[in-house]
């Protein structure tokens, strides 16, 4: 099998299986000449080819994870282990400026999409209702089946356009603008809640977030996120190019964990240093991305929910995304994603933790310190904000969780 790889609407390469080396993929020389960015900074510009083990990690990182993989590779009776016909049925709509499609199949890719009927199809909040609720019996990234839509993660999420008010299913290639999250069941059921809430609370500590907005149609809540990877403007539709960390640095999503050779906070705050634009300013960012996460008690903040993105010939980090307060769900893990000193148990964390961080990073331990008391009480300022949002009042449970946990955080 093989696959056309674009960029926007460039021909970037092309990604085969072989029966002696496995998937592997390699730049059209046109690609190449025109000088073009590489699709991934653990893909660099070169006319050789990328081995599988080189070439995997940017690809399937393409893809949903875990359960969702599998409910989508049982529902198209393909393996889940088999990431090219994965990428087959779902690649048309990838993160970034990605676009996957069979060798043989017309190229649809586009740098600019406009906003029609022939891109995009309407599709009323009662049938995104009705897909919810049908999510188990259908993948939302298959609702359609001519849809060709991924989504990394390990949570079932839509890809979507959303215009004053009305939603609008991509087709033909066209690019999303928004992205619906369903919450979870039984005792995540305030994921929804609790997301948009440690979003509220980074936005108001200062840091980037996509806009967000929580939704509730037919007892459930969802999330309605915009995508920081798409443009819309004056009727025209574009993407930015964009990769998590795991993906940059050449590592497989099922070692997204630090535990499992996943990448270290000091392995991003190097990555960051080297590879973007301005280097203090992303490192600096990073560092109170950690501090955030740390602080609403995110112990999910894994390689893969840490992305750059590709703007205006600059390389940067994205904003915020995926931060939840997990310590409000006792049955999930409490271990960090990523170590902080000696420890991955959150709650065993100190003073002398942040200081080994701070010398892994090449810092002053004073540096982190008044970083941490900085995001601290930027933390304690947005929760009153929150807590007066009266939309809110329904989730007084759950914010009342999240408040208690940010408490024990004030260990500095």
């Amino acid at each position: 099998m093989k696959l056309s790889v674009y960029f926007g609407e460039s021909l970037a390469g092309h990604l085969s299986s072989t029966a002696e080396n496995g998937i592997v993929f390699s730049y059209e020389a046109s690609y190449l000449e025109a000088e073009l960015p590489p699709i991934s900074l653990s893909l660099p510009l070169n006319a050789g080819e990328f081995s599988q083990k080189q070439c995997l990690p940017f690809f399937e990182g393409l893809l949903p994870e875990g359960d969702v993989k599998r409910k989508i590779s049982d529902f198209l009776h393909v393996s889940e282990t088999s990431t090219l016909k994965l990428l087959k049925e779902l690649g048309g709509e990838c993160a970034g400026m990605i676009s996957i499609l069979p060798e043989d199949e017309p190229n649809k890719a586009k740098d600019v999409y406009d906003f029609s009927p022939d891109n995009y199809e309407p599709v009323p909040i009662q049938k995104i209702s009705e897909y919810i609720k049908n999510i188990n019996s259908r993948p939302l990234l298959k609702v359609k089946e001519e849809l060709r839509l991924s989504l990394a993660g390990a949570q079932e999420k839509l890809p979507l356009l959303y215009k004053d008010g009305e939603y609008y299913l991509p087709r033909n290639g066209a690019p999303s603008t928004h992205i619906i999250k369903p919450t979870g069941h039984a005792e995540l059921s305030t994921l929804s809640a609790n997301e948009y809430i440690c979003i509220k609370l980074a936005e108001h500590s200062g840091l980037p977030v996509p806009n967000t907005e929580l939704k509730h149609v037919d007892g459930s809540d969802f999330l309605l996120i915009e995508r920081y990877d798409r443009i819309f403007k004056d009727g025209k539709l574009s993407r930015i190019h964009q990769e998590d960390v795991c993906q940059a640095l050449g590592i497989l999503s099922d070692y997204k964990y630090q535990n499992d050779g996943g990448p270290s906070i000091a392995d991003i705050y190097n990555l960051l240093k080297e590879k973007t634009s301005i280097p203090l300013l992303e490192m600096r960012a990073f560092l109170q991305y950690v501090l955030f996460n740390f602080i609403i008690g995110n112990c999910d903040a894994h390689g893969k929910n840490y992305s750059i993105m590709y703007k205006n010939n600059s390389i940067k980090l994205t904003p915020v995304y995926d931060t939840v307060c997990t310590l409000a769900y006792p049955n999930l893990a409490n271990k960090l994603s990523m170590k902080i000193g000696k420890h991955s148990e959150i709650r065993k964390v100190n003073k002398e933790d942040f200081a080994i961080l701070a010398e892994q990073l090449g810092l002053k331990t004073k540096i982190i310190i008044d970083a941490y008391l900085e995001v601290f009480g930027k933390i304690i300022n947005a929760f009153e904000i929150v807590k007066a949002d009266s939309s809110l009042n329904i989730h007084r449970d759950i914010i009342e969780c999240i408040e208690q946990n940010i408490l024990k955080r004030k260990l500095i």
